[in-house]
């Protein structure tokens, strides 16, 4: 069963301010020279084992190593500062709670910009920027992409025109081409699905005919008007 979106950012936004009122407890309680060079300490051991684990994986099982660096130091500093904190009893069981909500609320105040769309140029070319020409091949994804990735495709089934599919087609019809892994090849099949669908909705003669021919790299010429037309 899928967790709805707006329970799973209540949790997240909970967890970050009963992990902020923990960090401030572990303060506290070491003080600020000592919890610094705790925070350096582990930030500067986790950092590479992070960037190494993130090249090796295919695919990266995360964004940026340096947020999982500081992750992990906060953590080491919120857990004893936690334990610090509810062993204050309800005094401190309040002030975590309180900590929660006050986050849960400037969450909740806080516009949700993700379904915002992209402009229709970039959505023309949005696999292009999935390359590394250095590297010779796509680059893996991550969630925040993968999000965007999936509003990317629904914007798709409105706003371009049919010239603008065809094009899309083309460059879907590259990128397979030139090499895609499974992520990519599952995006591009669901582009490739809904240009299917606006084809035939839109020209369904042309749509059929381009089929008929077998489907050929440039449906353009079947679907748009010729120049005399």
């Amino acid at each position: 069963m899928r967790v709805p979106l707006w329970l799973r950012r209540t949790a997240v936004a909970a967890g970050v301010g009963i992990a902020t009122a923990g960090l401030l407890a572990g303060l506290i309680m070491l003080g600020p020279l000592a919890a610094s060079i705790l925070l350096a300490v582990v930030f500067v051991l986790v950092w590479p084992l992070s960037a190494v684990i993130k090249h090796l994986a295919d695919p990266a099982p995360y964004g940026s190593p340096t947020l999982v660096a500081a992750a992990a130091a906060g953590g080491v500093l919120a857990v004893p500062g936690l334990i610090r904190l509810l062993s204050w009893g309800a005094i401190g069981v309040l002030v975590a709670f309180v900590a929660a909500v006050v986050f849960v609320l400037v969450d909740l105040a806080l516009p949700d910009t993700r379904h915002e769309r992209r402009p229709r140029r970039e959505q023309n070319r949005w696999w292009r920027r999935r390359r590394v020409p250095e590297y010779g091949g796509l680059i893996a994804l991550t969630h925040e992409e993968q999000v965007d990735d999936e509003l990317l495709i629904a914007s798709l089934r409105c706003p371009l025109s049919i010239e603008e599919l065809c094009g899309v087609w083309g460059e879907t019809t590259t990128t397979l081409a030139q090499g895609a892994g499974p992520r990519d090849r599952q995006a591009v099949a669901e582009v490739r699905r809904i240009c299917l669908d606006e084809f035939e909705r839109r020209n369904p003669d042309g749509f059929h005919r381009w089929l008929d021919a077998g489907a050929p790299a440039d449906p353009g010429a079947y679907l748009l008007p010729s120049p005399g037309d």
